[in-house]
């Protein structure tokens, strides 16, 4: 049997406490009531057992939401059970045996924007808000979906679609003595108040924007600096493994650390060298290419044995810029833990001591978008974006347009403009679009 309906666990893998198992379609009571031991209720949390025959899966919490009045749109009913996975894998597969179907990455709120739940810019700040790296992102993300991005495109685009009436009904009825008279100052005003309204939404855009990329660090150096050490370090556990012999990592590993509720990537690297041996050449080929993704090198010395010409060769040749110089091991030669603010910036810290580690968390924390909570700062996507400069640059030509009279191009560009902002709202989304939009949600989500 095949219906509409889907289903994901909705809480993250691994053991927990509890595990929430999500369900969407059309007349889920009907199809699965024989699962559950009492009648749900809409609304209302029903303790109840799920069975198949006499076999018990679980005792779960139920809740069923009535169509339309849910998230989807359609039926929804979630599952609250023990968190063991294997409890709600069988579960799922309980559910699809009774006819309902995996659900495949974002189609729940893939479902949500279709049955006009949700607009198309929250569904996209649902996802950024799972994925905030930090507490100024999970704020924006916040404006995005409570509709203070939504309200502010909206306005715009009123304001354009009210001097696109005006301006064609000057172009089509000329005679008419009902059409409003040419102003060209008047036009113009309105011209300049959209473009300011525009810049100030691209400005916080962007900054926006920056806020919803996870920084990525970078450890590069050569053999046996103390790279791994430090991302051991960093992590408070022994995730990267560590020994006396030159070439011990061979590739790039990349963590998740949490500094003061700000979560970056770390990558530990192959040590830099001149090698024959194939498996390390490999190793060194992608610590290189490491550098083209993150946002910040940190380039591990031996402090002992200093920054030598191989150093320098191998930060000029690859290109490296934007880079602060760590210099490991001063337990060894009693430097004390510090930080030069020099060119590039200079870190001295022991791995092997725990000395100065705090630097490097406090150097990562001061590369965080500093954002007043209280500014109007939107999650925004790059299409976003580029829909935005597009209405941007279609509104400025305008000015040109004006000055010289040619009305139809001018209306032309507004109705550019106006279509630009409608793609950020989703009016008449295509499939590709939407396809790339959902399926980088989890699933479950």
């Amino acid at each position: 049997m095949s219906t509409n309906a889907i289903c994901a666990i909705a809480t993250a893998k691994g053991s927990s406490a509890l595990g929430i198992i999500r369900v969407s379609g059309n007349d889920l009571v009907s199809m699965l009531e024989h699962l559950f031991t009492k009648k749900l209720y809409d609304r209302k949390a029903t303790l109840t057992d799920i069975k198949k025959g006499d076999i018990l899966f679980d005792n779960c919490i139920v809740i069923l939401y009535c169509a339309p009045k849910s998230y989807t749109g359609e039926d929804v009913i979630e599952i609250i059970t023990h968190g063991n996975p294997v409890i709600m894998n069988s579960i799922i597969d309980l559910l699809c045996s009774s006819g309902v179907a995996h659900a495949a990455p974002g189609e729940f709120t893939e479902r949500a924007f279709l049955n006009s739940k949700i607009t198309l810019e929250k569904a996209e700040a649902t996802a950024d808000l799972i994925a905030a790296s930090d507490i100024q992102a999970v704020r924006a993300a916040q404006n995005s979906l409570t509709g203070k991005f939504f309200v502010d495109i909206s306005k715009i685009s009123s304001s354009i679609v009210a001097l696109r009436a005006e301006l064609e009904s000057i172009i089509n009825f000329p005679e008419d003595e009902d059409a409003p008279d040419l102003n060209n100052k008047r036009i113009r005003d309105q011209i300049n108040n959209v473009n300011n309204k525009l810049e100030r939404v691209i400005i916080n855009s962007k900054e926006g924007r920056k806020l919803n990329d996870k920084r990525v660090y970078a450890f590069i150096g050569r053999p046996n600096s103390g790279k791994s050490s430090i991302i051991n370090c960093l992590l408070n556990e022994d995730a990267s493994i560590v020994t006396s012999n030159e070439g011990t990592t061979r590739d790039c590993i990349e963590y998740e650390l949490n500094i003061n509720n700000k979560i970056v990537s770390v990558i530990d690297t192959a040590g830099i060298r001149f090698t024959q041996d194939e498996a390390e050449i490999e190793g060194i080929e992608r610590s290189l290419k490491t550098i083209q993704k993150a946002h910040k090198i940190f380039y591990v010395v031996d402090q002992s044995k200093g920054l030598n010409d191989d150093d320098h060769n191998i930060l000029k040749s690859n290109n490296i810029n934007n880079y602060h110089i760590v210099f490991n091991k001063i337990d060894l030669g009693g430097t004390k833990a510090k930080v030069l603010k020099k060119s590039p910036p200079e870190i001295y810290i022991s791995a092997i001591k725990r000395e100065g580690l705090d630097l490097i968390k406090s150097t990562i924390e001061e590369d965080f978008v500093k954002v007043d909570m209280s500014q109007d700062i939107y999650l925004a996507r790059s299409r976003h974006i580029n829909h935005l400069v597009d209405a941007q640059e279609n509104v400025y030509r305008c000015l040109e347009h004006l000055s010289k009279q040619r009305y139809d191009i001018l209306a032309e560009d507004m109705r550019l403009a106006h279509l630009a902002l409608s793609s950020i709202l989703g009016q008449n989304p295509s499939e590709e679009l939407l396809e790339e939009i959902f399926t980088s949600f989890c699933i479950g989500k």
